[in-house]
């Protein structure tokens, strides 16, 4: 279903920051969790965004953080990626008092710091390809400083759907070139929090998106992917099967003289018996990109 207005609309109003406010400036630069670790339900145990350089006479180091601390919340936000860290600084006022809760070790911290002005603007990252091919099966690419502009948000936020992997489920929902701003109320500040945001997607469920095409701001909602698992060969020769590639995790497991031999490989199973009978199972966990 597509539909012209949505509720995210207006957060995309108050959190996108207007070209004549001076962004806020907080002074650190931080590096990505592990997504592995995400997902936590006590906010207080989440890997949260590592501090890597403190930014001198800063309002960060006037409040003490340190290189190594993991901030966890500011202002009740839990920072998602670096992106999304400073894209919330900067659209708030200068002088916006910030709260902020970390990690130092195994203490939990909390302490303050008052913004103050960006003295350079934020620049868009460098433009990048990627692709999630999990839950929705899309080839992104980030935008540029002029893509950013049309398309309403600030700088290096939004991502462009540069093509639908075969299989993806927004097929007739999202096409090329448009441009996903928010996701499920979520605005997207770059391809990291894009696939950071992406992971808290329910498989089955539906996802609603903010696009803009042509210049025109749409809502569209797709269902999540739910990855099946299929026989993929039944082999029943009289002669050994030999596979061996280097790309692949593989893992074997063998009884004495070979009577059994079960197989793992990424996103496929195998079970011998007695080298003669052979069963192989695998997933479309993760769709691939096929070219035209």
């Amino acid at each position: 279903m597509i539909v012209t207005f949505s509720l995210c609309a207006l957060l995309l109003e108050s959190s996108t920051v207007p070209e004549a406010q001076v962004p806020s400036f907080f002074g650190v630069h931080t590096q990505a969790p592990a997504f592995e670790d995400e997902g936590l339900a006590d906010p207080d145990l989440a890997p949260g965004v590592a501090v890597i350089v403190v930014v001198e006479n800063s309002p960060a180091a006037v409040a003490g953080l340190k290189v190594g601390d993991r901030l966890l919340a500011v202002n009740g936000e839990s920072p998602r990626t670096p992106q999304h860290l400073e894209a919330f600084v900067a659209s708030r006022p200068v002088g916006t008092r910030l709260n902020v809760r970390l990690r130092r070790g195994v203490e939990l911290i909390d302490v303050e710091a008052t913004t103050v002005g960006r003295l350079e603007p934020r620049a868009a990252p460098d433009v990048r390809y990627f692709i999630e091919g999990v839950k929705l099966g899309l080839a992104l690419v980030t935008l540029s400083e002029e893509e950013s502009r049309a398309a309403g948000v600030g700088p290096g936020d939004g991502v462009r759907v540069r093509r639908l992997l075969e299989g993806s489920p927004a097929k007739g929902r999202l096409v090329p070139g448009d441009v996903i701003i928010c996701v499920d109320g979520k605005q997207v500040h770059g391809g990291d929090d894009y696939l950071a945001i992406s992971r808290s997607i329910e498989r089955g469920k539906e996802a609603r998106f903010r696009i803009v095409r042509q210049a025109q701001p749409l809502d569209v909602t797709v269902c999540a992917r739910a990855p099946e698992r299929y026989l993929t060969r039944l082999h029943f020769p009289l002669v050994v099967i030999y596979q061996n590639d280097r790309k692949k995790d593989e893992t074997t497991l063998g009884l004495v003289l070979n009577i059994f031999k079960y197989t793992r490989e990424e996103h496929r199973r195998t079970y011998r018996l007695l080298w003669i009978f052979s069963i192989t199972t695998g997933t479309n966990e993760e769709l691939e990109e096929v070219q035209e």
